[in-house]
């Protein structure tokens, strides 16, 4: 999502006081707060090391809800939006007015960037993307009858306006025009097997589109629930990244998952109208396992928070402030945690340093952009 100013005289990130367990996320009407319960510390690290020349599974750094595994060279004048995977691929969308672009980098090679192009027209002020793929009917010769046809979409801030292109060569391949809560665009990810995209915008819903039509579908509101039972808006959504925490070792998902579909997990589903949604309307809802979240950056707090998305509850949440630490991006004038993207990683992990999904993240105008194994 963008800075409220669109100059580069923008706030300060603040630093995020989450600590132990209990997290308070405070919506109100100017701001969200990650507040701290009385018991916490910092999260601790068990080693110094801060970066990596290659990919690999040995543990850099070891944080409370992360360990670090690597870290690789980030433009600095990237104004970072959303990251997104595909066929072992980065790809990266930025922001501002006139200096928007989508970039493809090489994960392998210390994320050398392999393409990079500007979003046109240039007044646009770029904002979240996604690979997906749609169905298309294969040529004859193919012996096949459907082919995956892969897309990126990208969103922009304001004006209501989206685009489509093409994977790998980022093709254009059409533009469409959109509306949400707040009117803005932020963040967007793929749920491939819903064929549905979830999307935010800065208020606490995140808007469900269809994949083929664009069309809002429902709308799902995201909220926290304090050690007091009292329920908490949470706004300010901004970069997504569906995720599924439930991998075998031989890459396939683990099956014997339940799904969730009952009411309790429709109780915050409502329509475009605003109105409950109807049983057709949430038969996709009913496909989600209690393992599959809605991972999202929060504009200007150092977490990562874990979604479910079907009721909209924050189950998870994870403390990144440590791995660039606030100071230290003043200093260097770089701005806030955003960027979250699968890595293309899909076992489990047996060495000492355990299990756990593997994401990369960075932030806007960040130095550095970092692999992270995610803890609990």
């Amino acid at each position: 999502m963008a800075t409220r100013n669109t100059t580069h005289k923008r706030p300060p990130c603040r630093h995020s006081v989450l600590r132990i367990a209990t997290v308070v996320l405070l919506s109100t009407t100017a701001s969200v707060s990650a507040l701290a319960s009385a018991a916490g510390d910092a999260p601790s690290s068990t080693s110094s090391t801060s970066s990596s020349s290659a990919a690999s599974s040995s543990v850099l750094r070891s944080s409370r809800d992360y360990h670090l595994m690597e870290v690789v060279p980030h433009d600095t004048s990237s104004f970072t939006q959303g990251l997104t995977f595909h066929d072992g691929k980065i790809y990266e969308g930025t922001g501002l007015e006139h200096q928007s672009h989508l970039f493809q980098h090489d994960p392998t090679n210390q994320m050398k960037t392999l393409h990079k192009q500007p979003l046109t027209p240039s007044h646009l002020f770029g904002e979240g993307i996604s690979h997906y793929y749609v169905w298309k009917l294969a040529d004859e010769r193919t012996g096949k009858r459907r082919v995956k046809e892969h897309r990126l979409i990208q969103l922009t801030w304001k004006d209501k306006v989206g685009f489509v292109y093409s994977l790998p060569d980022m093709k254009l391949i059409k533009e469409f025009t959109y509306d949400t809560v707040t009117g803005e665009g932020w963040g967007i990810t793929f749920v491939e097997h819903a064929n549905e995209f979830y999307v935010s915008d800065g208020s606490a819903y995140l808007m469900v589109w269809d994949v083929d039509t664009l069309v809002e579908k429902r709308r799902v509101k995201v909220t926290f629930e304090r050690g007091d039972n009292v329920v908490m808006d949470v706004r300010y959504l901004n970069e997504l990244e569906f995720v599924d925490f439930a991998k075998t070792r031989d890459g396939s998902r683990d099956d014997s998952t339940t799904t969730s579909g009952s009411s309790e997990m429709h109780e915050q589903c409502i329509d475009s109208e605003g109105t409950a949604c109807t049983e057709d309307e949430t038969n996709n809802i009913n496909i989600f396992t209690p393992t599959m979240r809605i991972l999202a950056n929060i504009w200007y707090e150092d977490v990562l928070v874990s979604i479910d998305p079907t009721s909209g509850k924050v189950v998870h949440i994870y403390d990144l402030s440590d791995i660039y630490p606030i100071e230290q991006r003043h200093r260097d004038g770089s701005d806030c945690l955003n960027g979250i993207s699968v890595t293309g990683e899909r076992h489990m992990f047996e060495d000492v340093s355990g299990g756990g999904l593997e994401v990369w993240v960075t932030g806007k105008l960040w130095p550095n952009m970092y692999r992270i194994r995610l803890i609990g």
